[in-house]
């Protein structure tokens, strides 16, 4: 990625902030929460058909979100608590606050929270029109599931 595709990110990114344009939703049981921050086509010319989502997500203390996947590849930056994603396919990640993790394009992942909860800015790299991800409640040994869960509802702060 170029230096003024990532400049252009971040600006982009910092305008959604200032906006203070927020789209809030459940994303699981027990009060957990994603605050989309930010929703951004890439350009066709740099990769046609993906956009970019940035959303704050918030899990209460020794809660779990569903097991999912998504149209996309995942990147996160963990700003708080003791987060664990479990990866159907490989290794969990351990998030620690100022550390990253990957979860790579439809992999299967479940976050836990423990003691202190979690709040984690997740960063994706999305197939544009496609839903924001996918519930999978079956087991690893069973393919992946396609029951669809729709994008928050846009709500505006101001």
């Amino acid at each position: 990625m170029t230096r003024s595709r990532i400049l252009y990110l971040l600006l982009t990114f910092a305008g959604g902030l200032a906006a203070g344009v927020a789209l809030p939703a459940l994303a699981g049981p027990a009060g957990s929460k994603v605050t989309n921050l930010l929703t951004a086509s890439l350009s066709k010319d740099f990769t046609p058909g993906r956009e970019v989502l940035i959303d704050l997500v918030e899990i209460p203390p020794h809660q779990k979100l569903d097991w999912h996947w998504h149209p996309g590849e995942e990147f996160h930056y963990y700003l708080e608590g003791d987060p664990v994603i479990e990866r159907g396919d490989g290794p969990s990640i351990t998030g620690k606050p100022g550390t990253v993790g990957h979860v790579p394009f439809k992999a299967r992942h479940q976050a836990t929270a423990g003691e202190r909860g979690a709040k984690i800015l997740v960063f994706r790299v999305h197939t544009k029109g496609e839903p924001w991800r996918y519930l999978d409640e079956k087991p690893a040994s069973q393919s992946a599931g396609k029951e669809r869960e729709s994008p928050p509802t846009s709500v505006s702060r101001r």
